[in-house]
């Protein structure tokens, strides 16, 4: 498997390669970069900025990010859809602090029900929606596999390129074994940032989010991780 391993995070201090130097990077909300409550900029280059014009759909500006309070309905569009064909892998990593776990809370969505990246309720399982299935990934019980409520993570979602589609998750540079394995190759796409289908609304300190356009190798893998928990301190 590509760009697999146990545990990807490095000592030390922050990783000199940055999220900008490794290709295929297709959006890139930065930390303390281009944060405003009307529009996050996109670091990557391609202007895939995240925007909302409604006043009250607006995150508060916190920590460099954005903080979404669900029963405000707070969301974001990107300028421009995210696209990946069946089997095409892809990599996602975001740092962010759930604020709570009563509902099923959307990272990545498409304003209807057929795509979506979201957290499920309770905080221990992740689900992925393309047009072709939906898919629980769930890393087991225990610390390590849970993403607890008021604890700031760097979760990183990789999709196996290829027929089987594999999914892998870690949590702050670490593979987390699954109770079994969770797969899903069908075509994927992401427009929303925080909402499923006007639903499913994001309660979290959204701390940064990036994603590529491919499935990262162990190298770019340890690089990533490198850089995103010895700058965040996770």
């Amino acid at each position: 498997m590509l760009g697999l391993g146990s545990s990807l995070a490095t000592g030390g201090g922050v990783s000199e390669v940055l999220l900008t130097d490794i290709s295929d990077l297709s959006l890139y909300l930065q930390n303390g970069v281009g944060v405003a409550v009307a529009q996050w900029d996109d670091s990557s280059g391609n202007d895939n900025h995240a925007t909302q014009g409604t006043s009250g759909d607006q995150a508060a500006a916190s920590g460099g990010g954005l903080l979404f309070v669900d029963d405000e309905g707070d969301h974001y569009d990107l300028v421009t859809d995210i696209e990946f064909s069946a089997q095409e892998g892809f990599t996602i990593f975001t740092t962010l602090t759930l604020t709570e776990h009563d509902s099923n809370q959307t990272l990545l969505g498409q304003n209807n029900v057929d795509h979506f990246l979201e957290f499920v309720t309770g905080g221990n399982n992740l689900k992925v929606r393309t047009d072709s299935a939906t898919t629980t990934i769930s890393p087991g019980d225990g610390s390590q596999g849970d993403f607890e409520a008021s604890e700031k993570f760097v979760l990183t979602v990789v999709r196996e390129s290829g027929s089987t589609g594999n999914l892998h998750v870690y949590k702050n540079g670490v593979l987390l074994a699954q109770d079994s394995q969770a797969a899903n190759a069908g075509a994927a796409e992401f427009i929303s940032v925080g909402v499923r289908n006007a639903n499913r609304f994001l309660n979290a300190l959204l701390l940064d989010l990036a994603v590529y356009e491919k499935q990262l190798d162990a190298d770019e893998l340890a690089d990533a991780h490198s850089y995103l928990t010895n700058y965040h301190g996770v």
